[in-house]
């Protein structure tokens, strides 16, 4: 068996490949349709970390209006994206980076399907690994280093690029595009995707610097000065799992684990014991904190009866012949003439709209929503020109600036959701 004590596993398309803390060696994948997971040979020990594949994952950046990001939780983030990415919230373990930003916090969230955690959790050698990372997160933020300015970033490999947008410090997304980098019509095609990506994220070219590491064609397509240009150009690209695996070693502070909370290591949960002291202190402050928030909360349900009781008492005096309350203010609003604030017309006006873009060029609606705040829809498209040319068309007949608020590359098409 190997010395486990630095070593290091990626799972690729291309294998499973692991590194001794000298040699990296690629394994075939052992299928197996029962599981989710690669069988690993008995013969491969219990890495340290292993570097899971970004596209196996959920990711999408957030914002909230609130103070802290201490008081971010699952619940808030599993309710934003079972509404942004249709997702049912209890299929997920989330995992997530936040920042203080001007407008509150804002910050990357990653998710792993409960089917695929349960086998990890489950699965030797798998359920022995401390630290689970994703591939991308380490790829994207070892290029970026300590930088905190605007900036796209890109990484090349044999096998494809990984690609995100900063911006105040802020992660705005991340993606990975697969591909066969040997045939230079394929890295022309993958540079154009690739801008699509970054321009969806906020990138500007003219603007913004590009760093990482590229080949020729991503110079040409990003157009970019040669004072923004700041990527290494590179003549030969290794394979995704041979980039992985020559990462630094990644640490608690500065990575993602996947393994947290009720699923980390024994390990970390032992470096816990040093906190049960401060943790009971504070649990009695909370109980203290509580039963004074109880008795302020039964004041204020007595004043909200009081409130109550007057707002009965002046509607019956101004509608006596309204016996029955069902929502006091619209009824005052309508018995003095009131009119309501929806427009049947307005509706009817977005709904040509969207009728007139989709005649043009078609896609595969998902949802529309038409409120007060804007339009929105989503739907799917088979490549990004399309989504393109919807953006055009619905700009051209709203005669308004259309945004597109996410887009999801798999399997041969792209989710979208646009918003005006």
């Amino acid at each position: 068996m190997t010395d486990i004590s630095n070593t290091s596993m990626s799972w690729c398309p291309q294998g499973i490949a692991l590194h001794d803390g000298e040699n990296i060696s690629l394994h075939p994948i052992e299928k197996d349709e029962a599981s989710l997971l690669p069988q690993l040979s008995n013969a491969l020990a219990a890495p340290q970390y292993i570097y899971l594949p970004m596209e196996e994952l959920l990711v999408r950046p957030f914002a909230f209006p609130l103070k802290n990001p201490k008081f971010l939780d699952k619940d808030i983030l599993l309710e934003e994206l079972a509404d942004t990415a249709g997702i049912e919230p209890d299929d997920w373990w989330l995992t997530w980076r936040a920042h203080s930003v001007n407008e509150g916090i804002a910050g990357l969230v990653f998710g792993l399907r409960y089917e695929l955690k349960d086998e990890l959790a489950n699965t030797s050698p798998w359920q022995e690994v401390p630290m689970l990372v994703v591939d991308g997160w380490q790829r994207l933020n070892h290029c970026l280093g300590n930088k905190t300015d605007d900036v796209a970033v890109i990484d090349m490999d044999a096998d494809g690029v990984f690609l995100g947008v900063l911006k105040q410090g802020v992660w705005q997304g991340m993606r990975r595009l697969n591909a066969d980098m040997s045939d230079a019509d394929v890295r022309k095609a993958t540079a154009q995707q690739t801008i699509w990506s970054l321009q969806s994220m906020g990138f500007d070219a003219e603007i913004m610097p590009v760093l990482g590491n590229i080949t020729d064609e991503f110079v040409s397509a990003l157009a970019s000065s040669e004072e923004n240009q700041q990527a290494k150009v590179i003549d030969e690209l290794y394979p995704r799992y041979i980039a992985n695996l020559n990462l630094p070693q990644p640490n608690d502070k500065e990575t993602l684990n996947l393994r947290h909370g009720s699923w980390a290591s024994r390990k970390t949960s032992a470096n816990l014991q040093a906190w049960y002291r401060p943790a009971i202190i504070t649990a009695a402050v909370l109980v203290l904190w509580l039963g004074m928030t109880v008795a302020e909360n039964y004041r204020l349900e007595s004043q909200i009866a009081d409130f109550d009781a007057s707002i009965a008492q002046a509607f019956h005096r101004g509608l006596p012949k309204q016996p029955v309350i069902i929502d006091a203010l619209a009824q005052l609003r309508q018995a003095a003439g009131g009119q309501s604030t929806s427009s049947k017309s307005d509706v009817g006006q977005q709904l040509y709209i969207v009728s007139q873009a989709f005649k043009d060029t078609p896609w595969d609606m998902q949802s529309l929503s038409i409120n007060k705040a804007g339009t929105s829809l989503a739907g799917k498209v088979q490549n990004l020109n399309t989504l393109n040319t919807i953006k055009e068309k619905l700009s051209k007949f709203s005669s308004k600036d259309v945004q597109i608020a996410d887009t999801d590359l798999k399997d041969n098409e792209v989710a979208f959701k646009v918003r005006w």
